[in-house]
């Protein structure tokens, strides 16, 4: 049987899900573009805060920076191209038929919005939307590595409610429950004429007309699950001088219980078997927990650079497992992500009273091990960042930031065999490029 992965995502407001569809642009499935003022700096300054309320998600601490009330609301536009520029599928019966699959990459708006509130002097909070992972992939369906995957669609939507107190004038501690919904729709082809040989034999399979590995002989299979679950994140924040501060923060992982559907289609002459009956899923999805580091420091009145490390636990992602109803065999990927640890360097200089630039870079590693475990779903490699922004304050309560990032991907090499009753292996070499436009309008009372 197909394996077929049973990570799966997608967003809780029917508005938000059209828009969050998403290829990862972090390492794994992660997605950094939380907010458009720090993506012209790579997100260098993810735990020291920006001084808007949109920088929440990098450290709930960061609200020490807040005055008042702050509001922010953006978008991120994301293009991806995304392609395999070689590659060849076997399996023991023969060799697999089809294109390459096009380019699986799909362009995405990704939404963002916060609010701070100071309640005291040392007291304040705050509410964050954003969508800290996902992806989405979509190849030709008649691709040679349609057994390995066609269709993966996983979002989720993260509610974030925070707290922060400061200790002391330059001391800052924060706080919140991440609240997330998961949802996830995976589709896969099957090898009919293969299933077919290998239980009835190539005479009978010639008399139906189903031949392994061609298109017109497959079947397909469609996975769907979502979850509710909680988290949290924790973040501290030190102004160690006039001119450089510190920031620490804490995300913790969160599993997720998937509950969907399992549904096949198959060939008439294949349908009746109890193997690819449709039944109810289970899957587990175990996002990793993460720690952000950042220096800020300012040169002079104008000028600020800052220097960010994330470290990514996605050594938790060891296995992509669905379980079956009916007593059937769980259908399972095994991953062996290793950890990674990112590293970006970013400014910004206030050229005029009203005008800020930024730029940053950043170097973010893929947790893939090896092309043994890359699969088709996500065949991510290792990244550089590219970014650039201005800032404009419109007036004295309000202000506007845009940013752009090119991400150039390595070339990877694919070389992965599903764990199935008839394995299948593809080999190949992936290459890729993404670009991201993001707008951000702040809001402060």
């Amino acid at each position: 049987m197909e394996r077929t992965p049973k990570s799966s995502l997608a967003a809780a407001v029917s508005l938000a899900t059209a828009m969050m569809a998403g290829q990862a642009h972090a390492a794994g499935f992660a997605l950094m573009e939380q907010n458009a003022t720090d993506l012209g700096q790579a997100y260098a300054n993810l735990a020291t805060g920006n001084g808007q309320s949109n920088a929440i998600f990098g450290n709930p601490a960061s609200m020490a920076l807040v005055d008042g009330t702050a509001v922010s609301g953006g978008m991120n536009y994301i293009d991806v191209t995304f392609e395999l520029d070689q590659g060849a599928a076997a399996s023991p019966i023969g060799p697999i038929n089809g294109g390459l699959g096009g380019n699986a990459g799909e362009s995405a708006l990704l939404p963002n919005a916060s609010i701070v509130h100071q309640l005291g002097e040392k007291t304040r909070v705050g509410l964050a939307l954003s969508v800290p992972f996902g992806l989405s992939t979509e190849y030709d369906e008649g691709w040679l590595g349609r057994y390995h995957g066609v269709e993966s669609h996983v979002e989720v939507l993260d509610i974030n409610p925070v707290i922060s107190y400061d200790l002391t004038p330059r001391f800052t501690v924060g706080a919140g429950f991440n609240v997330q919904y998961a949802q996830a729709e995976l589709t896969s082809a099957i090898d009919g004429g293969a299933v077919c040989v290998a239980t009835q034999g190539p005479e009978t399979c010639t008399q139906l007309g189903l031949t392994p590995g061609d298109v017109d002989s497959d079947g397909h299979v469609r996975i769907d699950g979502d979850d509710w679950s909680v988290g949290y994140n924790l973040g501290v924040l030190w102004q160690a001088t006039d001119r450089t501060r510190f920031g620490l923060s804490y995300r913790s992982g969160i599993d997720h219980k998937l509950q969907g559907d399992v549904d096949y289609e198959m060939p008439p002459a294949l349908a009746g078997s109890p193997a690819f009956a449709d039944s109810a899923a289970r899957a587990g999805l175990d996002l990793p927990p993460s720690v952000a580091a950042s220096m800020t420091h300012a040169f002079s009145e104008a000028l600020t650079g800052s220097l960010g490390l994330l470290w990514t636990g996605w050594s938790s992602f060891d296995e992509l497992r669905v379980e079956q109803g009916g007593g059937r065999d769980d259908l399972l990927t095994t991953e062996n992500w290793d950890d990674t640890l990112r590293v970006a360097v970013g400014g910004e200089w206030q050229v005029a009273p009203r005008w800020t630039l930024r730029a940053g870079t950043a170097y973010d590693p893929t947790p893939v091990p090896s092309a043994e475990y890359r699969t088709t779903r996500l065949p991510d490699a290792d990244r550089i960042w590219g970014s650039v922004g201005v800032g404009y304050e419109m007036t004295a309560n309000w202000s506007v930031d845009l940013g752009y990032t090119h991400l150039w991907l390595n070339d990877s090499r694919i070389d992965n065999t599903t764990e199935s009753a008839i394995p299948n292996r593809l080999t190949g070499e992936y290459s890729g490029e993404v670009d991201i436009l993001g707008v951000q309008l702040n809001a402060r009372f």
